[in-house]
Order: C-alpha cells, then sequence, then structure tokens
C-alpha cells in the first residue's frame, strides 16, 4: 500500500496505531512528518514534531523526563529515530514513550533510514514495537510526487506555485528534493522583499534562468 494514504488514515482513525518510515537520507522523510504534523493541526488535533537529532543534545539520563507528557499529543511525528536508540537511556524512554501513546489511544509516524528489523536497538522491546507498524520504505519521489510536495512547502509559506510554474521549475533546477527546495527559499526570499507574486517571468529573474 501507499505511504500517503496510509498517513491520512491514521490522521482519520480513532484508533492507536502507528506508521515507519524508512529510507535513504535526503529523500524527504522530515518533510512528510512535518506535512502529517500540519494535516493534524489543520484537522484540529494536537500534534507535536519531534526531531531526535536535536534531541542528542539533551544529556541521555534526562532522557525520560524530556518525553513527558508528549504522550497527550492526538499525534507525534518522530524523526530520525535510529540517532537515539542506540542508546539504552533513550530506548527505554521511547519504550515507555510508546506505551503510553498507544494506551491513550493516539498515532505515532517514525522515520529512520533503515528496516525496524535491522536497526541498531539497544532493547529488544522497543523493537518488536517499532516492527509492529505499519512499515513503509520511502523510494526517491517521482516528478508528480515531488511537485506535490513543492506546491505543499509553497502553501505554508502562503504562496501558491501552479502547475506550470512547478513544471518550469522541473524543466531548469538541479534534480533532488534539496534543489528544490532551495528554489523555493530563494522565490520565498524574493517575493517577500519584493512584494511580487510568484510567475514565471519572476522565477525566470530571480533564478538567473
Amino acid at each position: 500500500p501507499a505511504l500517503a494514504p496510509a498517513l491520512d488514515d491514521l490522521l482519520m482513525s480513532e484508533k492507536a496505531d502507528s506508521v515507519y518510515v524508512f529510507g535513504a537520507q535526503a529523500l524527504g522523510k522530515s518533510h512528510v512528518l512535518q506535512g502529517c504534523v500540519l494535516q493534524a493541526q489543520e484537522m484540529g488535533q494536537q500534534a507535536l514534531y519531534v526531531s531526535c537529532k536535536e534531541l542528542m543534545k539533551i544529556p541521555p539520563h534526562q532522557a525520560r523526563e524530556c518525553l513527558i507528557g508528549v504522550e497527550n499529543n492526538a499525534l507525534v511525528c518522530v524523526d530520525d529515530i535510529d540517532h537515539l536508540i542506540a542508546h539504552t537511556h533513550w530506548a527505554q524512554a521511547w519504550f515507555h514513550l510508546y506505551n503510553r501513546l498507544i494506551e491513550q489511544g493516539n498515532h505515532l509516524v517514525m522515520s529512520a533510514t533503515l528496516n525496524p528489523r535491522i536497526i541498531d536497538c539497544a532493547l529488544n522491546d522497543l523493537r518488536s514495537r517499532l516492527q509492529l507498524a505499519n512499515v513503509f520504505q520511502l523510494g526517491a519521489l517521482d516528478e508528480l510526487a515531488s511537485g506535490n510536495l513543492l506546491q505543499a512547502k509553497a502553501r505554508q509559506k502562503g504562496l501558491q506555485l501552479t502547475n506550470e510554474q512547478v513544471a518550469y521549475i522541473f524543466s531548469r533546477s538541479p534534480r533532488g528534493l534539496a534543489n528544490l527546495l532551495a528554489v523555493l527559499d530563494l522565490l520565498d526570499a524574493a517575493s517577500w522583499h519584493e512584494k511580487r507574486r510568484i510567475t514565471i517571468p519572476f522565477i525566470k529573474q530571480v533564478m538567473g534562468w
């Protein structure tokens, strides 16, 4: 099954459930999770995005303490969970948080680089929980999916990108999600600075194409 419908079903479901997304770096996993949080918030749900790269700055012995109360969100999206769960303190903290979330009937979306069967995890009970999730492998986004993501990120910035404008960006920009999002950031800054809406001539001007 496809990831997007599974995430939609998760947000609409009243039953506790979890989704685990894995794949190589720079495929857009963070953007998928941030998009889930935004969608849940637009539906009136309390949702939280957690970056495990940021949590790594917290001493491991404070792991359980810093996650107290997180389970009260209807949706928790945990990015790069593999950065933490190789450490015993963090693995135990996530195990208890996972259980509290599910007990309260809430939802969890996680991202990592590896399948949960082979991820480096310091706690076998946590690995078992991760394997119970609906697991999806994220491959490189095709042009349609990349275009949809680009338009969604533009809307978050208060911009409107037409299909024609997206096609024009694709025809000129180096491929790869990071490059496309860098173009969007430049257009956003220029549009705000010059108080102009985005058009193809404006894109040409800003990007020098």
